[in-house]
């Protein structure tokens, strides 16, 4: 390797991990602000907006869109992601994929047993099991999204409108479980911080990697 290639990956390094220290530290200062209450106008404004047009139709729209982190969603897209990492015989890209989908159930849990935030007083009268803090749905559909795309970058099958689509589906989801009152768009925003510093710390070391696939 070279003394070129050296500085790079070190210079890609470094800022890999300056990344997760603000993703960190964001992060940890929104549980702050939201234990102390510090979000509550937040929350209600932007609800607000987002609950602002009440119809059957977009319920219709908003639960078929939240069925996608669900368990059962969430379980047939790693499947179909599955079925074709498997035919391409990238095993251990898979077991990165199922590795970092366990890890963010795992954290969503945890967080949600240690910050002990009450849900909304949902407008349709749905029941949420547990906590609200983090969003569950929101925190897996985009770990699983963002993933893909870096997966894909990866093959070399990454386009702009595969990109563009995986992070609206994303963001999607966290709409709707606002819209649906079952979180708050902090439970949300908590949820993609949450997801973001799970995929910074898995793939921080992972600089070689990608070149050599793409060879």
């Amino acid at each position: 390797m070279t003394k070129q290639a050296n500085r790079d990956i070190k210079r890609i390094l470094c800022y890999r991990l300056s990344l997760l220290m603000v993703l960190l530290v964001s992060a940890v200062a929104l549980t702050v602000l939201i234990e102390a209450g510090k979000t509550d106008a937040f929350d209600a404004f932007i609800t607000g907006i987002i609950q602002h047009n009440k119809s059957r139709t977009m319920q219709i729209l908003m639960e078929m869109v939240t069925f996608t982190g669900t368990a059962y969603g969430v379980i047939l897209i790693l499947a179909g992601i599955g079925i074709w990492l498997w035919r391409r015989r990238a095993f251990s890209v898979l077991k990165d994929l199922l590795g970092i989908s366990l890890f963010s159930f795992i954290t969503e849990v945890s967080v949600k047993e240690l910050v002990h935030r009450s849900r909304p007083s949902s407008w349709l009268g749905i029941t949420a099991p547990g906590y609200s803090f983090p969003s569950g749905h929101s925190i897996m559909v985009f770990v699983i999204a963002v993933e893909l795309i870096i997966i894909l970058h990866r093959f070399g099958r990454a386009r702009w409108w595969m990109v563009t689509a995986l992070l609206c589906i994303a963001a999607a989801v966290g709409m709707s479980r606002i819209y649906l009152g079952v979180h708050w768009p902090t439970d949300v925003l908590g949820s993609w911080l949450m997801g973001s510093i799970i995929i910074t710390a898995v793939n921080i070391v992972d600089i070689e990697e990608p070149r050599r696939k793409r060879q």
